[in-house]
Parts: C-alpha cells; sequence; structure tokens
C-alpha cells in the first residue's frame, strides 16, 4: 500500500470559463494511458529490465579487452564474471580501479534544452586475492580468496531536448498537450472536487497527482454542466502552438560486494564460487515542460465555438507549465555465481560461467510538483504591462517500502568463453553470453498495486525475449613491459515487438533496445611487483521509441492524445586506470 507522506497542499478554485477541449461523450469516457511522463508513481516491466542491464567495468585490463575474460584469468573482474579465474593466481594482488564517467545523449529531430552531457567520478572496482593455499605436489595445486567491490550497472546520464507542435489554421486541428491528459484521467477516473472545490490528494491514486497538479496550477477545471466527463482545458487556447521540452536526469549504480573462491588443479582445471551481495539505487529527475504560442493573433490565446465557428479572446492564458517528478529507488540483491575453466592443450582455454538470477528487494518513492504561468489577455491585447500570476503545488509523496516494497529476480545469465595464449607475446579472447530476461519475474508487488506479479509475469514470458551478447578482445606485448588492447561488444534487443513499448499503455520509461561499444587499453609493467593499467570504452545504447504521453481508447483501441514518438541515444565513455600491487 502506498504510504502518503503529506507535505501541504494549496488547491485552486476553479474559475467558471467555457473549457476548450471538455469531453462531450453522454457516458464517462474510459482511456487508458501511456508514455514516459505519465503513471511514474509504480514499477513498469521496463523498469525491472533497465535495473537488469549490466555492463562489466572491473580492471582497466578487462575493460581494455572489451570484457572478454569468461576464459581468462588472474584479475579481480573474475569473481563478477567467471570466478574460475581466481584459480589462475599464483600469488596474492590488491588493485584499486578509479572510473571516470561522460554521458552524452541525442533524440533524432529535437533541439538541446539544458544540457544532453554528465559526468562523473566513481570507482569501478576495488578489491584483493589471497592466495591462501598452495601446493606443488597434490593434484590440488591451489586455492584462493578473493574481496572486492565492482561496479556491474552505472545509470548516470541526461537526455534533454525541445520540439514543437506548430498550430495550422488551415486545419484548426488542436495540438497535444499534456492538458488535455490530464482532463481525461480525471473523466476517466471519475474524479470530483470537495465542496470547497478542492482535490485532496492523499485520497486519490497516485497516477492521478500530476492531473490534480494541473488543477492546482489552472490548467485544468471542473464544469459542473460537463455532465459524466466535467473536466476540460480552460486557459491553453485552441489556436496554440506547443513547445514540448524534456530534462530526464538518471543517477546511481549497482555496485557489488563478492565473496569468492577459485581453485586449481593441476594448472588444467580451474574451478570457483561467488557470493554476490549488491547495493542498488536509481535516481530519475524528470521535468517536462510545455510553453504555448499564439503566432496566428499576436499571441493572444483564443477559442473556438464549435457550433458558430467563431473564435473569441480568452480572459486569462497559460503561458507555461513545468511538471518535475521525483523517481527513487533504493535497495539490495544477492546472487550465486559458478565457473570452471578448461585448458586441454598448451595455450588454449575455454571457460564457463552460470550467474544464478539476482534476488532483489526495493524501496520506491514517488514525488511530482507543477508550476504554471498565467497572464491577462488583455494585457497583451493593449501591449501594456503583464499582470500575471505564478500558481502551482507540490504532491504529497509516495513511497513503498518494507513491508510493502518490491521483490523481484533479474534474468539468470549463462556465460561461454574461448581464448589462447601466442606465448608471452599475445591473447585473443571471445566470450558469447545468454540473457534470459523473458525470465524476469517480479515476486512481491506493494498492495493495491495497478498490476499484480501474475500481470507482469505475463508480460516479460510474452513481451521479452533473451538477449545475445558478443565480446572480443586482444592483448599484444611489443615489449616486456608494455601491453597494448583492443576490444569491442554488442548485446541485441530484449523486446519481441518495440512498438509496444512505444505505443502500448504499459509502455514507461525507454527500454535500451540495442547496446555495442569499442575499447582500448594499455598496461605497464612498473616493477615487478607493481603495475598500471590503462583503458577507455565507447558505449553506444539506442533507446526504444517511446512517447512523452499518449491516451488511448480501451473501447476502440485509438488514440485519443498523443505527443508523437522520439528517438534518443546515449553514448558513454568510461575512461578508467588500474593500479595492481602484488605479493
Amino acid at each position: 500500500m502506498k504510504r502518503i507522506v503529506k507535505i501541504g497542499i494549496l488547491c485552486a478554485a476553479a474559475v467558471a470559463l467555457m473549457p476548450l477541449r471538455a469531453q462531450t461523450a453522454d457516458q464517462r469516457i474510459n482511456y487508458g494511458f501511456g508514455g514516459s511522463v505519465l503513471n511514474r508513481d509504480m514499477l513498469w516491466t521496463s523498469d525491472f529490465a533497465e535495473l537488469s542491464r549490466t555492463h562489466l567495468f572491473g580492471t582497466a585490463r578487462v575493460m581494455g579487452m572489451g570484457g572478454a575474460f569468461v576464459s581468462l584469468g588472474a584479475d579481480l573482474t573474475s569473481m563478477s564474471l567467471n570466478p574460475a579465474g581466481l584459480g589462475m593466481y599464483r600469488g596474492s594482488e590488491f588493485t584499486i580501479t578509479p572510473l571516470v564517467t561522460v554521458a552524452h545523449a541525442s533524440t533524432e529531430g529535437t533541439n538541446t534544452w539544458q544540457n544532453n552531457n554528465k559526468t562523473r567520478f566513481a570507482m569501478a572496482n576495488v578489491g584483493v586475492a589471497l592466495n591462501i593455499y598452495e601446493s606443488g605436489s597434490r593434484k590440488l595445486t591451489s586455492l584462493t580468496l578473493g574481496l572486492g567491490l565492482n561496479r556491474v550497472a552505472d545509470f548516470n546520464n541526461r537526455y534533454s531536448f525541445s520540439s514543437e507542435s506548430l498550430y495550422d489554421p488551415s486545419t484548426g486541428a488542436f495540438m497535444p498537450t499534456i492538458g488535455d491528459i490530464f482532463s481525461q484521467q480525471l473523466n476517466s477516473w471519475g474524479v470530483r472536487p470537495n465542496s470547497s472545490n478542492q482535490l485532496l490528494m492523499d485520497y486519490m491514486h497516485p497516477s492521478v497527482w500530476p492531473a490534480a497538479l494541473g488543477y492546482d496550477g489552472y490548467m485544468v477545471d471542473y464544469f459542473a454542466d460537463g455532465g459524466e466527463n466535467p473536466w476540460g482545458v480552460a486557459r491553453i487556447g485552441g489556436n496554440a502552438s506547443v513547445l514540448h521540452s524534456m530534462d530526464v536526469v538518471n543517477s546511481g549504480s549497482i555496485n557489488e560486494f563478492d565473496i569468492s573462491l577459485g581453485g586449481n588443479i593441476n594448472n588444467i582445471v580451474y574451478f570457483g564460487a561467488t557470493l554476490g551481495i549488491q547495493s542498488v539505487y536509481k535516481r530519475t529527475a524528470m521535468t517536462y515542460q510545455e510553453e504555448y504560442g499564439y503566432f496566428n493573433t499576436n499571441g493572444v490565446a483564443q477559442t473556438l465555438n464549435r457550433q458558430t465557428g467563431e473564435w473569441s479572446n480568452l480572459t486569462e492564458q497559460l503561458e507555461m507549465m513545468n511538471l518535475t517528478q521525483r523517481m527513487t529507488i533504493d535497495g539490495s540483491g544477492v546472487n550465486l555465481k559458478l565457473g570452471v575453466v578448461v585448458r586441454p592443450v598448451a595455450g588454449l582455454r575455454v571457460g564457463l560461467a552460470f550467474h544464478t538470477p539476482t534476488y532483489y528487494a526495493l524501496d520506491y518513492s514517488y514525488r511530482a510538483g507543477i508550476t504554471t504561468s498565467i497572464v491577462q489577455t488583455q494585457d497583451i491585447i493593449n501591449n501594456g504591462s503583464i499582470h500575471g500570476v505564478q500558481a502551482g503545488n507540490d504532491s504529497p509523496a509516495a513511497s513503498n517500502e518494507a513491508p510493502d516494497n518490491w521483490h523481484f529476480t533479474s534474468p539468470a545469465r549463462l556465460m561461454f568463453g574461448a581464448s589462447y595464449t601466442f606465448g608471452n607475446f599475445a591473447i585473443v579472447s571471445v566470450d558469447y553470453e545468454r540473457d534470459w530476461y523473458n525470465g524476469i519475474r517480479v515476486k512481491g508487488v506493494p498492495r493495491n498495486n495497478e498490476l499484480g506479479s501474475e500481470d507482469y509475469k505475463q508480460e516479460f514470458k510474452h513481451n521479452f525475449r533473451a538477449t545475445n551478447s558478443l565480446r572480443v578482445g586482444a592483448e599484444i606485448k611489443p615489449l616486456p613491459f608494455l601491453a597494448v588492447r583492443v576490444g569491442g561488444g554488442y548485446t541485441d534487443s530484449m523486446l519481441q515487438d518495440r512498438a509496444m513499448y512505444t505505443y502500448g499503455t504499459n509502455a514507461g520509461m525507454p527500454v535500451t533496445y540495442q547496446s555495442c561499444y569499442v575499447s582500448a587499453g594499455l598496461g605497464l609493467m612498473l616493477s615487478r611487483t607493481v603495475s598500471l593499467d590503462l583503458a577507455y570504452q565507447n558505449v553506444s545504447d539506442k533507446l526504444n521509441g517511446y512517447q512523452l504521453f499518449f491516451s488511448q481508447d480501451y473501447a476502440t483501441g485509438d488514440l485519443k492524445t498523443w505527443s508523437g514518438v522520439y528517438n534518443t541515444s546515449i553514448t558513454n565513455h568510461y575512461i578508467s586506470m588500474s593500479l595492481n600491487f602484488r605479493f
């Protein structure tokens, strides 16, 4: 159940103006709503899928070789990839790997609004491998204990854009605005103000809070003579051109503390296991803004009388609307990793690793706020001083906290790898990974959530699929103290039907449907016991096409109001440096 903390509500009385876009149906409308701006009070399948996406960071050596390390070892990244690699240590090692992340986004066919870049400093890896047993005469040659912290996902990015819906007087078609969505939501939910013309949000479903905020900000009004659909937009002219602006700032990461044990049998078979304990934090700050222009009437908002076909000026007009939403995910998870590497002939290694699903327990919190700017139309006509007013409000805070939090399991993962070592001169490595996104299961759902565990199960089962990832890497040593590394990787789509997550009412935040990267690195032996590794990765993620908002008639399936489709790509630049001490 939503635990609602009342922050404070300032409700505005409705002003008796004729609605521009009021519903006229005799029966209450029954619409579904979707898009990345709407329904952020809960977690959707797209949210769980994005939380399940991992990117191998680890040490700079592994990053430089594109993460193709399933069949290789003697590196602390083995704890998070294939723990059998710990068995290849012949001594002990301590490694620390700082990381700089630089994210850049672009959205097709739009202009930049705020900022499309985000830079962060983080820790990719820190840990120790301790050689706790070694024998030269027994089959069990050695055992190595690994303790480390590895970053397995990074959420830090930002995309921000503006696009305009231009009003065409020759057609008279209204341009899409979220005010239409707000009035449709209030009508669909059958919301009514109390005797004091107030909407008490702590008695409303959180998915309708932004619409209620639209009422507080004078975007929509309640018209008592409106029949079953009394809500309508009152201060946005029918001749409005709408500038849509969107700014999404994601921050946070998933870090995993690993406890690993790896063994070596006759320098032929290596085995290992890892217990991974994850810490999850993701915060999304979303700002959606609309600005309204009236270019065919010298800035004056007008309303159309559909019976007479005549236009008339509004008394008040909305200049701008700014909706902010804050979503925070905080929790933990646990998993188990098992692996084996076999060296059938000198130089050749073949590896296999299995990662169980990660079992997560998450808390989720949500809050929204709105600001609007309203001016007197007569001031614009008279070219005099503008007598404007700022209106708005913040919603209560809704949070899903234990025992009403979320529980889900991420995909199981299976990895194969093969590598060949050319003496002390070169290494070539190839990995294949399969992740079963259709096997994600939501085990615990907060009470009164719109979807139950079975609903999530069916959606993952029928709309998602397993992904295939390929990683390749190579290392060449032109000099005994210098190593040059290159690598790359590709992961295909987790979605069976991408259009469903563009036009379906189950569409939430956009899903990454394709990822590819290239990498390069250097390794330097500073002494017999100290080495320095540098790496750079360029990772390109393509997001599935998404809408900002839309409404759909459940009865006919027709879209009623929609923002249009946006396509965003995010490029991440990762720069890491590992300092290694062997002892």
